[in-house]
């Protein structure tokens, strides 16, 4: 999961090639690589990737500020998600 977002975030959202090679526990956020309309882009990859629809209340710095921190976000993501799909079921 690491190498997809690092991979996409690299490919489409880095603008200066000096903080590449992008590290997982780089901060997107002092960075500058990570902004309003790239956090945007960033979540429509989340959805289509990972099929996890981000919310506007996880927009928050703990949940975006590296690929580490993002991928955290989705594996807890993925939990709850999980734990709601079985009580429906």
């Amino acid at each position: 999961m690491e190498t997809m977002v690092n991979d996409y975030i690299t490919r489409e959202l880095v603008q200066d090639v000096a903080l590449l090679p992008l590290g997982d526990a780089t901060s997107l956020l002092e960075t500058g690589i990570l902004h309003s309309l790239s956090m945007l882009t960033l979540a429509v990859f989340i959805r289509e990737r990972f099929r996890v629809t981000v919310e506007d209340a996880d927009l928050i710095p703990e949940n975006f500020d590296s690929v580490d921190a993002i991928c955290a976000y989705l594996r807890a993501r993925g939990a709850k998600e999980a734990s709601h799909a079985g009580i429906r079921g």
